[in-house]
């Protein structure tokens, strides 16, 4: 786990601006996503919300795992 850990912050070092800004967005809509079960503000378009976690954890996993892996 230690050393995962230790990757995972050898990879945020090297974040663009970019980068950081698509993990706030993942972030943010992980926290709508939990909102939204425990409230109803988000219910009419929570498909939206669902698609903008799922594009921006997506490239998050790629920046962190596989594009990593080609740049080792």
């Amino acid at each position: 786990m230690k050393n995962m850990i230790e990757k995972l912050m050898d990879k945020a070092r090297n974040f663009s601006i970019l980068d950081y800004g698509i993990f706030k967005i993942s972030l943010l809509s992980a926290g709508i996503l939990i909102g939204t079960y425990l409230s109803s503000f988000f219910m009419s378009i929570i498909w939206l919300v669902w698609i903008v976690f799922a594009v921006s954890y997506a490239y998050m996993f790629y920046i962190c795992f596989i594009r990593a892996k080609s740049q080792s």
